[in-house]
């Protein structure tokens, strides 16, 4: 048996209350369409402590890869 999903005026999708009652109000998802059919993936973030465990020790980056990564975003910012 198939359950429907609404659009309603404010551009508010509501799902049928038997998936809604599987998440959080706080929950947050990523969405893509490919042709008709419309994806809804709900995004589960890393803890903090995880990111913090997994980054290592950060590496100085040089003033002069800092000052040319600058002049390469102004040049593709700039008009014409």
């Amino acid at each position: 048996m198939a359950d429907f999903a609404e659009l309603v005026d404010d551009r508010t999708l509501v799902l049928p209350p038997e998936l809604a009652r599987r998440f959080r109000r706080s929950d947050r998802f990523a969405v893509w369409v490919e042709g008709d059919t419309v994806y809804l993936k709900r995004i589960t973030p890393l803890p903090v402590t995880e990111i913090v465990e997994s980054s290592g020790p950060a590496e100085p980056i040089p003033d002069g890869e800092i000052a040319e990564e600058i002049r390469r975003y102004r040049r593709e910012r700039s008009p014409g």
